[in-house]
């Protein structure tokens, strides 16, 4: 599950904290889903953000401090 910020206005999504962004995320990670691959995902599309916003750069550095420290084969638990 990626971040998607299509179609947010000023005062949603968008606008949040980085600190917001990434707990959401992280909240709506699927069962099973390994939280360093799906880390690395996003770590890849923010590398990629050429603006001057210091957001995505602090929003990058939470995903790396996932990934580094994300056990390999770490997954959430499944809903039950």
């Amino acid at each position: 599950m990626g971040l998607n910020m299509q179609g947010r206005h000023a005062g949603g999504f968008a606008s949040s904290q980085p600190e917001d962004v990434f707990l959401s995320w992280l909240l709506a990670q699927p069962g099973g889903a390994d939280l360093a691959e799906a880390a690395e995902i996003e770590i890849r599309k923010l590398q990629r953000y050429q603006g001057n916003h210091p957001g995505p750069q602090k929003l990058l550095e939470l995903f790396e401090g996932l990934r580094g420290s994300a056990v390999p084969g770490l997954t959430i638990l499944p809903r039950q």
